[in-house]
């Protein structure tokens, strides 16, 4: 693992604002993950995010995962994105340069719900 300190984010998604908002959320920079969940919890897709995809978001090396994602978004009324932001030295996250409009967002109270995956 790493020795930063990561927050999560979880909200609510359209399956049809699913794609756009995670274009989005990769354009940010501060992401370090992104799991899409069912209604149950259970997870669909995980996508680790690293700073390079950032510049590369509208390239062939992020295709592959939009097609997924779109293919998810294709069968899906409604998904839970949970958000995994990297903090900085501080220990405060990086105030995201977008926000997503498909759901209300709000901060997660479990310290990490990628663990019931």
């Amino acid at each position: 693992m790493s020795d930063k300190k990561s927050t999560f984010e979880q909200f609510e998604v359209a399956g049809d604002k699913l794609v756009e908002t995670v274009k989005n959320l990769i354009h940010e920079g501060n992401v370090r993950r992104i799991i899409l969940k069912r209604e149950d919890g259970s997870a669909l897709l995980e996508i680790p995010v690293n700073a390079g995809l950032v510049g590369l978001a509208l390239t062939a090396a992020i295709a592959p995962v939009l097609l997924a994602i779109g293919a998810i978004a294709a069968v899906v009324s409604q998904v839970t994105l949970v958000v995994e932001r990297r903090a900085d030295a501080a220990g405060s996250v990086d105030a995201p340069t977008t926000t997503p409009t498909a759901g209300p967002a709000g901060g997660s109270a479990e310290p990490d719900p990628s663990a019931s995956i």
